[in-house]
């Protein structure tokens, strides 16, 4: 998924690419909310306009982010299917930080797939049953419907000394 603007000058009509990809899990070091990838399909087609020099293309990536359990930081894997718009200039552009400018006469799709892959990462991930939740002394880890439910049973804690003079 790489293109020199020669390439793309000389070629007529749309660019297609469906590849197969393999990223480095030390691309996501970056993020502890994500440990890596497998099984990346990207696929799309782009378009070179030679009078704006620009390269616009869609790109669709499916796959697998291994993702870490939140309760128990096991390894999860999320299914992954996203889509993007990409545009590439190959000259100086006003600010604009929807564009990637080219700086080596070289496009490469990879940087773009691992953006849009980490724009993806879920915040928080579980598979983890009720039971298996931690806990120790005086504390416990709840679900939010539980915490809800411990909570309205409680009532509010400024009011407990007025029950004390309803009795």
């Amino acid at each position: 998924m790489k293109w020199t603007r020669d390439e793309l000058e000389l070629h007529e009509g749309p660019v297609d690419f469906d590849e197969m990809i393999e990223i480095a899990d030390d691309a996501f070091s970056s993020s502890d909310l994500i440990r890596g990838v497998k099984d990346i399909h990207v696929y799309g087609n782009g378009f070179f306009d030679s009078e704006n020099e620009l390269f616009m293309c869609d790109l669709h990536i499916e796959g697998t982010m291994i993702c870490p359990d939140a309760i128990t930081n096991e390894p999860i894997e999320v299914p992954l299917d996203t889509e993007s718009h990409e545009t590439y200039a190959f000259a100086p552009v006003e600010d604009d930080d929807s564009i990637r400018i080219v700086t080596d006469e070289v496009i490469d799709l990879l940087p773009a797939v691992i953006d849009n892959i980490l724009l993806e990462v879920p915040i928080s991930v579980t598979e983890a049953d009720e039971d298996a939740y931690p806990s120790g002394d005086g504390w416990r880890v709840l679900t939010e419907d539980a915490y809800e439910q411990e909570k309205k049973s409680e009532g509010d804690p400024r009011l407990a000394k007025l029950k004390e003079f309803k009795e």
